[in-house]
């Protein structure tokens, strides 16, 4: 069985597409849509990285508005660069780290190809990295829906509203109906006929196209009291990104490839703190010492409360081109499920404060709601 610290395999890289900088955005998303990323070179050396999810990264430009004007390089992220040294530890972290559906590959001194996400599911699985975890322990709740009858713009709006790449969509019955994701909506801006033929007639725009036109189908389901390693398997097999997690037939929550990534990632050695932090670049690590400092101080905090035990946190820093942050936090309660949290500012302390206030009133509220059927259940029993 191979171990972390090995040398990770060759087989791993896949080909890609390599695009110039000022290549119209618009020729490249078809290649986007097929190969997951692509490379952008500047002068003929590596720059960054576009995915399907890049295109609504860039804040100072209005969603699902393109314009062949815009070059592909505005849209690239610089993502660490792997090579024959990197170890399958260092590979599962970077792509925690970057939250990335792939990382370039470099042969000497020229990108070779591309490491996609899906490889590191599969490291995870043979190093049994999640065998003792259920569905329920790692999967994103709650769960944020959609009306099938709803346009393409409100679905993104609402994806923007509560950052998060997926959307659950239900019927008028408010039975599961289907899956729409950002991947999905990229799919449709890039080639709409091709995906909605029956609309050739109509002047193309989100706003006129419902979700369920877009949506995938059939779902996938996954029941919350099955292994981890299940999800994550099934998420191979099924060449998808994300599973609904079901309780008692009802949709509880979404367990994506992130979920697997970022819960493998608190396993290893590197995060035995119980704190994971991502997200760092040039100018945020110099306060890296400070941040897991705030955040195991929130940790001491809530391992005070009575049958609360925290098991880890994962936090995600974003820092925007406006000079402003975004923090993202999973605080992982062993045996009472996990809390989530977003916060944003215009200084790091500030939204680094927001954030830890908002994840300890999120974990009180959930002791007194278990405190509350512990007391209720009491008193049934004495009647």
């Amino acid at each position: 069985m191979p171990a972390l610290f090995e040398s990770m395999p060759k087989e791993f890289v896949s080909s890609t597409s390599f695009y110039d900088y000022k290549t119209p955005i618009t020729e490249t998303l078809e290649r986007v849509r097929k190969q997951g990323a692509v490379v952008v070179l500047r002068d003929k050396e590596y720059y960054g990285m576009v995915d399907d999810r890049s295109l609504f990264r860039t804040r100072n430009l209005k969603p699902l508005s393109f314009s062949k004007s815009f070059p592909v390089g505005k849209f690239a992220r610089k993502l660490p660069v792997l090579d024959s040294d990197t170890s399958l530890g260092m590979l599962i972290s970077y792509f925690h780290d970057f939250s990335a559906k792939a990382l370039p590959y470099q042969e000497g001194s020229k990108i070779a190809g591309i490491v996609k996400r899906d490889v590191v599911v599969s490291t995870i699985i043979s190093l049994h990295m999640l065998s003792k975890a259920k569905v329920s322990d790692i999967m994103s709740s709650p769960v944020v829906s959609i009306d099938r009858e709803a346009n393409i713009a409100q679905a993104v709006s609402a994806m923007g509203k509560n950052n998060i790449a997926r959307l659950v969509v239900l019927d008028s019955g408010d039975r599961l109906s289907g899956l729409l994701s950002m991947r999905d909506v990229s799919d449709m801006l890039a080639k709409p006929q091709e995906r909605l033929p029956e609309r050739k007639s109509y002047t193309f725009s989100p706003s006129n196209v419902p979700v369920s036109s877009v949506m995938r189908t059939p779902v996938y389901t996954i029941d919350s009291n099955k292994s981890a390693e299940d999800a994550a398997r099934q998420l191979l097999e099924k060449r998808v990104s994300s599973l609904v997690v079901v309780h008692n037939a009802r949709p509880v929550g979404i367990v994506s490839t992130r979920d697997i990534i970022e819960s493998a990632a608190a396993t290893t050695a590197k995060t035995q703190s119980r704190v994971v932090l991502s997200g760092l670049d040039e100018n945020t690590r110099e306060y890296e010492q400070e941040l897991r400092d705030a955040v195991n101080r929130l940790v001491s905090k809530i391992d005070r409360f009575e049958r609360i035990d925290v098991d880890y946190v994962a936090v995600n820093v974003k820092r925007h081109r406006e000079r402003n942050y975004e923090m993202h936090a999973r605080l992982a309660l062993r045996k009472r499920g996990t809390v989530f949290a977003h916060a944003s500012g215009y200084t790091l302390d500030s939204t680094l404060s927001d954030l830890t206030d908002s994840i300890y009133k999120r974990v009180r509220e959930r002791k007194e709601g278990f405190l509350d059927k512990r007391r209720l259940a009491e008193r049934r029993y004495e009647e």
